[in-house]
């Protein structure tokens, strides 16, 4: 079997451009295999187009075929039909990318993307298309945070806490302290903690920004509002200045900083001194978000149209698929408006205490472990990187996990939906990195994949 794939590789014949062809499916097979050797938890649903059953004594644990033996038939996986007769009776017709549609399906797409390893800030624009370089647009409050982050001293990380495993250490589970030589170069351990957890390391990778078609949900109009990943929450009334980039910064996405950021001393005896030096700081608040997933749409157009043509056609099908599953979907952020409870600057108690309720506070949200129901937020922003593989996508979870997908097209996102979003699973033949996915062996096989923690 792997004498023909081999043979195949080395011929001048290229992959065809299909993910369920046969020979694109058997390399997405065997990446599945190499994911899940170092407990990456991987959909093997492609075995339905394989040529190559897998052994009989083989079972899966998730995706669509979960439990079968075997699963190179196709009588174990999508009812007993083929993958597209599956999602026809199902979902109807999810339409497809224009032909002629430019796509790259030559160069390998695992390890074109390297994002998701700082903190992820997605600001409110209102829009979908932004300046070729989205921080470029002047007076905006990436321009500002941009400028913040460019001039900040971001602070080295505790070298000896990185490199000495213990215990005590909770910023990684057992399962993200392998050896970073043992992962593949595309998937990588997060620096973060899991919810209820507080930070132990500083972390010194500076966070990356991405404007978003999310309409801020402040109180004043001019204020913006901005979703911070992978601390899964949302904060508002953020000044549209210099000064208020400045304070969000300081407060919310230093790398000293833990989910619940610094606090804010109602009781302090000097308010209104307070009041005077940190205004910006005073006022904004921010939330645990109430969504089970984040799913982020390129649809930048100034910077490549292709991703600008995918965008709509995508949202569209999870529209169509998302909703199958009782899921509903957030396009403007409008569920971040007058959430429940005290926000997080007013919560009380040590670090530890705080990132507790955090955590608490994110086990409450519908359908985090996996399942039907829940609501998923969904976002246009600006360039990924990787236009060339459009569409491409980020889909980011409570747990910390973050997967990027590229050569995503309408006829992919039911295993977008069913196996990453509903089980926590990889679709190997989307991947182009993932940041925080691999688990114990254990969790691993529990049917929740990287949706645990």
């Amino acid at each position: 079997m792997l004498g023909k794939l081999t043979s195949f590789l080395s011929s001048s014949t290229p992959l065809p451009s299909s993910h369920q062809a046969s020979a694109r499916a058997k390399t997405y097979v065997d990446l599945a295999k190499e994911l899940d050797k170092v407990n990456v938890p991987v959909s093997e649903t492609d075995c339905i187009s394989c040529s190559n059953p897998c052994d009989e004594t083989s079972t899966t644990t998730t995706g669509a075929g979960a439990g079968a033996r075997g699963v190179g038939t196709v009588v174990e996986i999508y009812e007993g039909k083929s993958y597209q007769d599956y999602i026809n009776d199902k979902y109807g017709d999810l339409g497809e990318l224009p032909k002629g549609f430019d796509v790259d399906w030559e160069t390998d797409l695992k390890g074109s993307s390297k994002g998701g390893q700082g903190r992820i800030v997605v600001i409110s624009t209102g829009k979908s298309d932004w300046e070729r370089d989205h921080t470029d647009e002047k007076g905006s409050l990436a321009n500002h945070l941009n400028k913040v982050i460019t001039s900040s001293s971001i602070p080295e990380s505790d070298s000896k806490s990185k490199s000495t495993t213990t215990s005590t250490n909770t910023n990684t589970s057992t399962a993200e302290t392998k050896s970073k030589s043992e992962l593949p170069s595309y998937i990588t351990s997060s620096v973060f903690p899991k919810p209820s957890n507080p930070l132990t390391n500083t972390i010194s990778i500076p966070p990356s920004l991405y404007s978003s078609s999310l309409i801020s949900q402040s109180d004043d109009p001019s204020d913006q509002s901005t979703i911070i990943f992978p601390d899964w929450k949302v904060i508002h009334e953020i000044d549209n200045s210099y000064k208020g980039a400045k304070s969000l910064y300081d407060n919310a996405l230093s790398g000293e900083l833990g989910r619940s950021g610094k606090s804010i001393d109602t009781n302090d005896e000097n308010e209104n001194e307070n009041e005077n030096e940190n205004g910006e700081f005073d006022r904004r608040r921010s939330w645990v978000l109430p969504y089970r997933a984040v799913i982020l749409l390129c649809s930048h157009k100034k910077r490549d149209k292709r991703c600008h043509i995918a965008a709509p056609l995508l949202r569209s099908a999870l529209h169509t698929v998302l909703s199958q599953h009782d899921i509903s979907i957030d396009e403007d952020g409008s569920s971040l408006s007058h959430l429940d409870g005290p926000p997080i600057e007013e919560m009380r108690g040590t670090n530890l205490e705080k990132e507790i309720e955090i955590g608490k506070r994110i086990e409450d949200i519908e359908g985090v472990k996996g399942g039907q129901g829940g609501q998923v937020g969904i976002f246009n922003i600006n360039h990924l990187g990787g236009h060339r593989y459009a569409g491409v996508m980020l889909i980011l979870f409570p747990s910390g996990a973050y997967v990027s997908y590229g050569r995503v097209t309408p006829q992919e996102i039911p295993r977008v939906v069913e196996d990453t979003i509903l089980q926590g699973t990889i679709v190997p033949g989307l991947l182009r990195n993932a940041v925080g996915v691999e688990r114990e062996a254990s969790e691993n096989k529990s049917g929740k994949g990287f949706l645990s923690w």
